[in-house]
């Protein structure tokens, strides 16, 4: 079966021309009567599991419930009695998975839509209500994003920066802690198991009078590529239908779990309704984001960027196995691409990732595959009291200087910068009060307010975070949105003083099994947390700082940010002399992995989620990561030390700090990047104990000290000269007409990363 096209791409809503008010959460109110109604049809799993203790008669939603009690009486009671009102059979039995925006409440306004609808067409639905809770976290994350006046700004840029966000600031952990629980349900120990026993009993002691459909919408995709597998795994004697809407669920996930039962015949039909690329890129996510769910799971909540899903045409049609089995001139299962109103059982309207569950053609196609008939009653499509995605809010105007909570800012020197002037903007670091006292030190703090000194002194507006404001989320954030704001022509600055460490490789980036690391800061809340900043999360940022935009680190901590394993170094003190780097403990790296997505979050010993974390990873194919491209690094890294050392801290003030700083205010616009270092390194002598390095490439080496990114030589008067032979002044000058056209459009990605950030306080 082929692919059934649309006649043409869907266009992109249109933006609205006013702000309007928040959509509201959670799903109907539901009475006590009406959830009794349900409870032959609705199975809740929390963290995969089903309750303890006896069924309950609950009179609301969030008491609601589900036990193996009541699993039992659906298959001794309430599928007998419908099976035998319908003989004879087969009677189909639709399993219904949501998708991730779904929230407990929500996944019940999905089930009471559509449960009675089943039952008119001869369809004994069962629906899984896994608690996501997803879009919850999402919506608390974006929902002071831009409003309709923020919108002019719609390009490839700002979806970028916005990918980066998501991923670094919480949305790669919230989706593969909802994959998590999408697996726990089906192994040993999760509901899910028990119910496929159950099943696998009930068609074995009554043979031929049910047969079994799936259906799966987005993120429900996961959660049956697990199902199904287990499914057949107890006995299950076949899936007659496997029905995916707009699929979230990996293509190497789905080729483990699923194709091999389909290949075999064990899951007789499979079909996947979704959209082309052109009309996935012409979606919305949340109304900020200019692509679909599917783009931002695929370039951001997933670890590796482009991870190929199921739902996205143009990787479902590169994989060959799954193209020959789809598209292919004999294919066994059948893509339907919306929007289009060809076909009875292809017939989509869905304009949009979220449409496909609400959709009467889409839902009305699948009926017929399932009930297995030409004509089916007509969908009841609902406003729902949850939209897809949330409404326009106002989002304040963004401020010009920008602090964190416990931060100190300011902006003297930059205040007094030409209107228009290329903007200097540097973020400032210092950490010595870190909680377990053997971490502490003693000068960091004091760095951080001398570099801030030094840079406000170059015309730098400094934003600066110390000791307990300078937590993961705080750096990573501040990071981001310096960069997020830059326009060509700008400088920017970020400096750290503080701890750093190893971490494992987690992303396969490195090929030395268990020896390979990778580099980390360490924020105030990184013991027993987990919460380290890495050397793969500075390089996404790094990768996304705009054309024309001069960005220099300072790194007086153990990070040379070119290291793959740990040196074994000797982290005594010496006298008043502190080294700037620790070893995590065992616990410190199961909290790492935890933050990270791949180990238990709980010290108590859970083997349900421990199961469904290796089901997980057993599922996925853990490419390594691709290295970054040469040609187009933009950051420049002066490290305090090499990969091999340590760096340390005497009489105050970090070793590197005090020997760079009067070397800095000197400099800035007389000397290159490399002479900087040299001199830094001169200054340390023979017989020096660390040996400061510049991090770069090779052409950046020759640009001027905190010049801008086209002051690439060394003139008399202290000015860059640029290649074309035009002098550029260093410090702040006229902005150019791009850098001017900028501005709205930096104000817009500033309320974007800040609305991400909230993913973290969600």
């Amino acid at each position: 079966m082929n692919a059934v096209r649309p006649p043409s791409p869907s266009a992109p809503p249109s933006p609205p021309t006013a702000a309007a008010p928040a959509a509201p959460r959670g799903g109907p109110d539901l009475s006590a009567a009406e959830l009794a109604d349900l409870r032959p049809h609705v199975i809740t799993l929390e963290d995969g599991k089903l309750a303890t203790g006896a069924p309950s008669e609950p009179r609301d939603v969030g008491a609601y419930r589900t036990t193996t009690g009541d699993i039992d009486a659906l298959f001794e009671t309430h599928l007998p009695a419908f099976v035998a009102a319908h003989a004879p059979g087969p009677v189909p039995v639709v399993l219904y998975a949501h998708g991730g925006l779904v929230d407990k409440a929500s996944g019940f306004g999905i089930a009471q839509q559509q449960v009675a609808w089943w039952k008119e067409n001869g369809v004994y639905p069962i629906h899984f209500v896994w608690e996501t809770g997803l879009g919850t976290a999402l919506w608390d994350a974006l929902r002071r994003w831009a409003s309709g006046g923020r919108r002019g700004w719609v390009d490839e840029a700002k979806d970028t920066f916005l990918e980066v966000a998501a991923r670094l600031l919480g949305g790669g952990g919230i989706w593969n802690d909802m994959k998590i629980d999408a697996a726990a349900a089906s192994v040993k120990g999760g509901g899910g198991h028990y119910f496929v026993r159950a099943l696998a009993k009930f068609m074995a002691d009554h043979p031929n009078e049910i047969e079994v459909h799936a259906v799966g919408h987005s993120a429900g995709s996961i959660f049956h590529s697990h199902l199904l597998d287990a499914a057949l795994a107890a006995d299950v004697p076949e899936i007659a239908s496997l029905n995916l809407l707009a699929p979230a669920v990996r293509v190497d996930t789905f080729s483990k779990l699923v194709m091999p039962h389909a290949r075999s015949g064990k899951i007789a039909r499979v079909a996947i309704f979704t959209m082309d690329d052109e009309a996935e890129r012409a979606d919305t996510c949340l109304r900020i984001y200019n692509k679909s769910l599917l783009y931002l799971v695929s370039a951001s909540f997933e670890p590796q960027k482009a991870t190929p899903i199921l739902g996205m045409a143009k990787f479902l049609t590169r994989d060959a196995e799954l193209a020959d089995f789809f598209t292919g001139a004999s294919a066994d299962g059948e893509l339907v691409l919306a929007p289009n109103a060809v076909g009875v059982r292809t017939a989509s309207a869905a304009t949009s990732h979220g449409d496909f569950d609400n959709d009467g053609p889409t839902m009305e196609s699948v009926a017929r595959r399932v009930a297995g008939v030409a004509t089916v009653t007509s969908f009841p499509r609902k406003s729902r009291e949850v939209a897809p995605w949330p409404e326009y809010e106002d989002v304040p105007a963004a401020a010009g200087s920008r602090s964190a909570a416990g931060a100190v800012a300011g902006a003297a020197g930059a205040a007094d910068a030409a209107p228009g002037a290329g903007a200097r903007r540097a973020l400032c670091i210092g950490v010595d009060a870190y909680p377990d006292e053997g971490d502490r030190l003693k000068g960091c703090v004091a760095d951080e307010r001398a570099w801030a000194e030094a840079l406000r002194a170059a015309q730098f507006e400094v934003t600066e975070l110390t000791d307990a404001a300078a937590s993961r989320d705080a750096i990573l954030r501040g990071i981001l949105e310096l960069v997020s704001q830059a326009a060509p022509g700008d400088v920017l600055a970020v400096q750290y003083s503080g701890h750093g460490t190893f971490v494992p490789d987690l992303d396969a980036d490195e090929d030395d099994g268990d020896v390979a690391k990778d580099e980390a800061l360490c924020p105030v809340d990184f013991r027993k947390q987990g919460r380290l900043i890495i050397d793969d999360d500075l390089a996404r940022i790094w990768d996304v700082i705009p054309e024309g935009v001069a960005l220099t680190a300072f790194f007086d901590s153990c990070h040379s940010g070119s290291a793959n394993r740990a040196p074994r170094v000797d982290l005594t003190p010496v006298g008043d002399s502190l080294p700037r780097a620790v070893v995590l403990t065992r616990e410190d790296e199961e909290a790492y992995r935890a933050d990270r997505g791949v180990a238990p979050v709980s010290d108590e010993a859970d083997p349900v989620r421990d199961a469904a974390i290796a089901s997980v990873l057993a599922s996925e194919v853990v490419a390594p990561a691709a290295p970054r491209a040469a040609g187009v690094r933009r950051e420049v890294l002066f490290s305090a030390c090499k990969a091999t050392e340590v760096a340390w801290e005497s009489g105050g003030h970090g070793d590197f700090t005090r020997t760079a700083i009067p070397l800095l205010t000197t400099g800035v616009g007389s000397v290159s990047n490399r002479d900087f270092v040299r001199q830094v390194v001169e200054q340390f002598g023979p017989n020096r104990r660390q040996t400061p390095e510049f991090h770069g490439e090779e052409v950046l080496g020759g640009r001027i000290l905190l010049g801008t990114a086209s002051a690439s030589a060394v003139a008399g008067d202290g000015a860059g000269t640029v290649g074309t032979g035009a002098v550029t002044p260093v410090g702040p000058g006229a902005r150019t007409d791009a850098g001017a056209a900028s501005d709205r459009q930096r104000d817009a990605v500033v309320a974007i990363l800040r609305a991400t950030a909230d993913l973290l306080d969600a």
